[in-house]
């Protein structure tokens, strides 16, 4: 009996937490940006996200995602090793996206805004990204959609003659549609 309740004791605190896993699709961590006036899209192929829900206590609330920035696909092969290169992504000193919430405050209808730190480039910033969570029925799958926007240039992406905003707009939209599945799938 001892031996039962050591270990339960030793269960993570997340087991009492809904916990889900991203499963990454086509188009499903996409950006617009703007080159010249012309809409200029583009995503990221490979990453990783994991939610948890808390149904009793929403400061246990999480989610995080990283994201591998040489996985930027925009279907013009040339403008990928552009924005993979020194003066945009720079993926040989930093290579990947992370970002990491603070808090996650619900509201009705499945919305919630979260609030973290966004660190893209090396440049760490705070920012709040409103979101909606849409489980499925059958409670084995749920969607996560968002969309909202940054300014490149407050996270030194875009040097030299890309740093002028008449070519390369500074704000970028990033559009979320992720699937997830449970974490123990």
């Amino acid at each position: 009996m001892r031996i039962l309740l050591l270990c339960l004791s030793l269960l993570p605190i997340a087991a009492g937490a809904d916990c889900w896993k991203a499963a990454p699709s086509p188009k499903s961590l996409a950006f617009i940006g703007s080159q010249a006036g012309a809409p200029f899209p583009g995503e990221i192929k490979s990453y990783t996200g994991a939610l948890c829900l808390d149904a009793k206590d929403v400061a246990k609330d999480s989610l995080q995602v990283q994201a591998e920035l040489a996985s930027v696909d925009t279907g013009l092969p040339e403008m990928d090793d552009a924005l993979k290169g020194e003066d945009f992504f720079d993926v040989a000193h930093f290579p990947q996206a992370k970002f990491q919430s603070d808090s996650l405050k619900p509201g009705p209808g499945g919305q919630y805004a979260v609030s973290g730190k966004l660190t893209l480039h090396g440049v760490t910033k705070n920012v709040t990204v409103p979101f909606t969570w849409m489980p499925a029925a059958d409670g084995k799958s749920a969607r996560l959609t968002a969309k909202f926007t940054l300014k490149r240039l407050d996270y030194g992406i875009g040097k030299g003659q890309w740093s002028d905003t008449q070519w390369v707009s500074d704000p970028v939209d990033l559009i979320f549609d992720i699937n997830f599945v449970p974490a123990n799938q």
